[in-house]
């Protein structure tokens, strides 16, 4: 084996101590490296030719191939978490109107988009006569794993260009918002991750717990989990610090979902991570957030809850989770009837071939 790629997986595996992290960084690397040579290679080819290294006495390399080729279950285990990371996620009533509307043939989109965004979305302008009568209206679907959300507003076709660049792997310097009545999501969890890195070590405890799945895309649910990870270590940090450990859950995306990140190396996070430092946050996000999401899941609860008080069928109080515990109360108190939970059976959609279940 090439002695400089060699040199290469080494450097990799050494910047990350030796841990998982840098065993798996180390095998994406050498496959990517070599697939591009001659289309190889898979975990016992590695231990192959760690057998023949050590005959050769490079126990070094041999060594280091052997740690590469014990790593299969690495690269399953990442796509399993990557594929299942919004499963747990309800949809918003938003989102389901935002699908009726697809599914209807309402929206004329760009047929040059979706365009990659900066977060990992991706972001489709189009027209829709909806809202305006007969004069189509231009708006942007943005489309996440965790999130769809349609984006109405925008005085012209200018103002979209403006947010779209904004939104681009390419731009710099501060996040701006669109030019919109109401802010989209997308915006808002920036918003609540400026705030994080305004003032590190100053983490209410609102931000401090939320939910890994209330950021809807994963360039921002990896910096929350980043800036969570290394506030939780207990000492003062710092953006570099956050930068670091982004870096290594960068190591666990599967390598399908590297062009949402920039391509091999994932440069988009880092650049976004450094943008949102640069935002000035506003205050309301995670209220609105929060109410939102809780919401989503009282409307999801609602058919099972509602299953589980038909006659004969009722389980007892205790057995219920929370929520459904409050659809039963307010059911025996003569509320109207709970809304059935509606999810359309739409595909999977421009974000990729691990659409959210």
């Amino acid at each position: 084996m090439d002695p400089f790629l060699l040199r290469d997986a080494h450097r990799v595996y050494a910047d990350r101590g030796g841990r998982e992290d840098g065993r798996l960084a180390a095998r994406r690397l050498l496959d990517a490296r070599l697939r591009q040579m001659v289309h190889w290679p898979n975990g016992q080819e590695y231990a192959r030719v760690a057998e023949d290294m050590d005959a050769d006495g490079r126990w070094a390399d041999a060594a280091l191939l052997r740690q590469i080729a014990a790593t299969d279950h690495l690269l399953t285990d990442a796509q399993t978490h990557w594929n299942s990371r919004y499963a747990t996620r309800p949809q918003t009533a938003g989102e389901r109107d935002t699908r009726r509307l697809i599914d209807a043939g309402l929206i004329d989109f760009d047929p040059d988009g979706p365009y990659w965004g900066i977060d990992g979305s991706n972001y489709w302008p189009g027209y829709t006569s909806l809202e305006t009568g007969p004069r189509q209206a231009p708006v942007v679907l943005v489309s996440g794993r965790g999130l769809w959300q349609l984006v109405t507003g925008f005085d012209d076709q200018a103002a979209v260009a403006r947010w779209l660049h904004d939104r681009g792997p390419m731009a710099s310097g501060p996040l701006t918002p669109p030019d919109v009545p109401t802010l989209p999501r997308a915006v808002l969890e920036e918003h609540i991750l400026a705030r994080m890195l305004c003032r590190p070590g100053d983490l209410p405890d609102s931000m401090a717990s939320l939910p890994l799945t209330t950021f809807t895309a994963d360039g921002r649910y990896d910096i929350y989990a980043a800036i969570i990870t290394v506030a939780r270590t207990g000492q003062r940090w710092n953006l570099e610090h956050v930068a670091a450990e982004l870096g290594r859950r960068m190591d666990w995306v599967p390598e399908w979902a590297l062009p949402s990140h920039g391509g091999q190396g994932t440069p988009w996070p880092q650049a976004y991570l450094g943008r949102l430092a640069d935002t000035e946050p506003l205050g309301y996000a995670v209220p609105r957030l929060l109410a939102e999401d809780t919401q989503a899941r009282l409307e999801s609860a609602a058919p099972e809850v509602e299953a589980q008080l038909r006659p004969g069928t009722a389980r007892r109080t205790s057995e219920l989770s929370g929520s459904g515990r409050w659809f039963k109360h307010t059911a025996e108190a003569g509320a109207d009837a709970i809304p059935q939970a509606w999810r359309p059976s739409i595909g999977p959609g421009p974000e990729g071939p691990a659409p959210r279940m």
